[in-house]
């Protein structure tokens, strides 16, 4: 085996090991968080309607909320 093969090898494994660690990585993610139909109901009577595009900003401001916590 030349040394340029065993080079190979061990960049190979290295790579390998580094895979591995970082497998976990997904682990630590949070999974997205809707609302309940009931909370979409809250978000409209707290609000009093307010319109359509308000009704829309209310709604991604209460799931920012909720995903952030």
């Amino acid at each position: 085996m030349t040394e340029e093969d065993e080079e190979f090898q061990r960049l190979e494994r290295e790579a390998k090991m580094r895979a591995l660690e970082d497998d976990d990585i997904q682990d630590y993610v949070r999974p997205w968080v809707g609302l309940t139909d009931e909370e979409y109901q809250e978000v409209l009577v707290e609000h009093d309607g307010g319109g359509l595009i308000l009704f829309y900003h209310l709604i991604e401001a209460r799931l920012r909320e909720k995903n952030s916590t």
